[in-house]
């Protein structure tokens, strides 16, 4: 009877649990379970590891593991990911006595469709195997042939046929704008998982696999300072069956500078409705994350979640292209050769790590003279801006060279070029004899029209940013000269990038 009774129990949890796909309350760090599509689409090898125990209304628990994996693959021109390979293995285990596991691999493409926003597609093949394990349960009064009965003696029976497993296809589409630290601001996705409707059997009875189909979008609602709102919802379909997870996350920088990634606290605040409330914290660091949430009944009692606590890790490492090593050796070796020569170094009243001296003489008309310099301080960004000081001639044409981290067949200038061209603008309204001359240049990579069109955009949005920042449109004047005057002979990477560069010329009238 006892047998009949946990078999029964038994057979009623590996029915629920077949026709629901569960869901972690820290869904963002199991991406790869929410959206294949998510695999590699950053610019870190991810490794990440989740624990959870939830207690039930009988006297046993359920614990499950999640460990996954995910590398992007860079594209040499831009830096940013273009596709990424992902792999996942997953643990459920109730009562030692019914277990789920399952390891997938994914693959996903990432396209870039606007500024600091990707489309991403993936896809991905999921093999789930299915068992019981009765090896613990007695039947309370076993015969023993020449001894009697024993209440704890094994029954001797086989349940080697309590065993079930398939290979399911799934897919999934995600967009999302990202920052410039290159962390997600608004996204949205929806994933398709159990395409081809596996049939499985766990008993003797055949049963398919129902396609399980999860949507998923969050956005930033609020920020002031360093405080930033983001309502977020996950909603999973699967055999008739609807579970949301929705609720906000409140977000507090530790670092407030917006061009690095810095140290920030996530409040997790969220509800399962009919199940259960969430909270929970996350500590974010450049390169790991820790986080624990808490689950607690709520809507009335729910034998199936009496509570649950999840632990997670993620570790985090940068990945790189050849020239951006490169060009980190260099800005390294010029930093080096920078601080022997020991120059003075003449502070801004910004509060930034390099800062530049461009000395601009006024001129009369009737006499030259050195007399009254007048000084003008700029700020040159460090991580996307490599330029050089301005000549110091009366009389004579200054020229800037500036190097600005241009997106392949884009125009968008970054965070760090907008703040250069934010102080050129100061000092061009600090002194209105001043006019300005852009010049865009290309590497030799693509058609010669190409290359004039694109260097042309990119004169035209220096112009435009500083024609944003108050200044006459008629003291700028912009020119593409797309490859037709390179630096080098355009031979290697670190030649071409070179060539990438926008040339700022400041003439006195």
């Amino acid at each position: 009877m006892i047998r009949i009774v946990a078999f029964l129990l038994l057979f009623s949890i590996v029915e629920k649990a077949a026709a629901q796909y569960f869901q972690y309350s820290q869904y963002n760090f199991t991406g790869l379970r929410v959206n294949p599509a998510l695999a590699g689409n950053t610019n870190y090898a991810v490794a990440t590891f989740l624990h959870r125990t939830q207690n039930t209304g009988s006297d046993f628990n359920i614990q499950s593991d999640f460990l996954s994996g995910s590398y992007p693959l860079l594209n040499p021109s831009t830096g940013k990911p273009w596709s990424g390979f992902g792999i996942l293995l997953h643990s459920d285990r109730t009562a030692g006595v019914f277990q789920v596991q399952e390891a997938a691999l994914s693959y996903a493409v990432h396209l870039s469709v606007g500024h600091l926003q990707t489309l991403s597609f993936g896809t991905s093949v999921l093999f789930q195997s299915r068992s019981v394990k009765l090896d613990g349960f007695t039947t309370g009064s076993q015969y023993v042939p020449d001894r009697g009965f024993d209440r704890f003696a094994f029954s001797g029976e086989n349940f080697s046929q309590f065993r079930g497993s398939h290979v399911t296809f799934n897919m999934g589409l995600q967009w999302q704008q990202l920052n410039r630290k290159g962390l997600p601001i608004h996204y949205i996705g929806i994933s398709i998982f159990d395409l081809n409707k596996p049939v499985s059997s766990f008993t003797d009875v055949q049963y398919q696999t129902p396609i399980t189909m999860v949507a998923n979008a969050g956005f930033k609602l609020y920020s002031v300072e360093n405080l930033s709102i983001f309502p977020e919802g996950l909603i999973t379909l699967s055999a008739g069956n609807v579970s949301a997870n929705i609720g906000a996350r409140v977000q507090w920088e530790l670092n407030g500078d917006p061009r690095t990634i810095g140290d920030r606290v996530d409040v997790i605040t969220k509800v399962v409705p009919g199940r259960s409330g969430i909270i929970g914290v996350q500590l974010h660091r450049e390169t790991i994350s820790v986080g624990a949430t808490y689950d607690f009944p709520v809507f009335g009692n729910n034998p199936s979640n009496q509570g649950a606590l999840e632990i997670g890790l993620q570790i985090r490492k940068p990945v790189k292209t050849r020239y951006q090593k490169m060009r980190e050796k260099r800005l390294e070796e010029i930093a080096k050769k920078k601080a022997a020569v020991k120059q003075p170094v003449v502070k801004s009243n910004i509060t930034v790590a390099d800062s530049i001296k461009a000395v601009v003489p006024p001129v009369d008309s009737t006499k030259q003279s050195t007399a009254g310099m007048d000084s003008i301080t700029q700020l040159t960004p460090k991580p996307a801006v490599n330029v050089g000081p301005f000549a110091q001639q009366p009389m004579v044409v200054e020229r800037k060279v500036l190097h600005f981290n241009f997106e392949f067949n884009s125009a968008d200038l970054d965070e760090e070029a907008e703040d250069f061209l934010k102080n050129l603008a100061r000092t061009l309204q600090q002194n209105e004899s001043l006019n300005l001359i852009i010049e865009g240049h290309t590497d030799n990579i693509g058609s010669d029209k190409f290359n004039l069109r694109l260097s042309q955009r990119r004169a035209d949005a220096v112009k435009h940013e500083l024609i944003k920042a108050g200044i006459n449109p008629n003291r700028i004047k912009s020119e593409g000269k797309g490859m037709r005057e390179p630096l080098n002979e355009n031979l290697t990477d670190a030649q071409r990038a070179d060539n990438r560069r926008v040339v700022l010329t400041l003439v006195q009238e």
